[in-house]
């Protein structure tokens, strides 16, 4: 007995040398050379985790960070009777700025308080002004008005394409009152009681059916000019003075007010 049992076993080791065959992994070990473990799996998902949120973190740094549009500005730019500012308006318009452009008509006896009490950023004026706010103000001047004579339609003067001093002699004149009295002193030269005289762009702004005016040849022009405050003056404002001059919104030159 103990001769047999010690014969299979020594054919059993026999065996296995001469197989040449290495003894196997445990079959525990065998399963995680192919496959990860509950711990390796748990390790992996971390990593990948990690970098997702990293990633995101980024993106909403990025998303934090990006620079806010300023709000649009708005320039108010105020213009006496007889100025019609339309045309800076469309220019203002075509340039797509995101800067918006308020225009606000002020009577002719407000046209300094306009500025000085902040109704106004800039406004068209009509000359002269007074000693103290020219030395505060930036003033461009801009174009010459023509004078020009408004009698009734069927007055003696009416007739004439055109009036010196001399076809007033003997006519009676209706003087102005107040700086805003235009439109009455139309009414009074359409009754046929005298002549008005007045710059061209207000008798056209005043017209009526029942009066005419002519050009006044020896009379003295007007002029109309911009004018802002100096303390008050920035690229806004300097934009607009470039939007008057007819510079387009491409140019580099940066318009300079006369005087500053």
């Amino acid at each position: 007995m103990a001769g047999r049992t010690g014969g299979r076993g020594g054919r059993g080791a026999a065996a296995g040398r001469g197989s040449g065959r290495a003894p196997g992994p445990a079959k525990g070990a065998a399963g995680s050379v192919g496959r990860p473990t509950g711990r390796d799996r748990t390790a992996q998902d971390g990593a990948s985790t990690t970098r997702r949120g990293r990633t995101g973190a980024t993106r909403e740094a990025v998303r934090v960070d990006a620079p806010t549009p300023p709000e649009p500005r708005t320039l108010r730019v105020g213009f006496v009777p007889g100025v019609e500012p339309d045309r800076f308006a469309r220019r203002w318009s075509a340039g797509e700025r995101r800067d918006l452009l308020d225009l606000r008509p002020v009577a002719l006896s407000a046209q300094e308080t306009a500025l000085t009490d902040g109704t106004c950023d800039m406004c068209f004026m009509r000359l002269p002004l007074s000693a103290a706010l020219g030395a505060s103000c930036h003033i461009v001047e801009l174009w010459e008005e023509r004078p020009a004579i408004v009698v009734g339609d069927e007055h003696v003067l009416s007739v004439l394409d055109e009036i010196r001093d001399a076809d007033l002699v003997g006519e009676t004149e209706i003087g102005e009152q107040h700086p805003d009295d235009a439109a009455d002193r139309v009414a009074v030269a359409a009754s046929g009681a005298g002549f008005a005289c007045m710059p061209l762009s207000l008798a056209r702004l005043h017209h009526r059916k029942d009066a005419v005016h002519r050009p006044h040849l020896d009379g003295a022009p007007t002029r109309i000019a911009l004018v802002w405050p100096r303390e008050s003056d920035d690229d806004l404002r300097q934009e607009f003075v470039g939007v008057v001059r007819g510079r387009t919104v491409r140019s580099s030159r940066r318009p300079r007010p006369d005087g500053a």
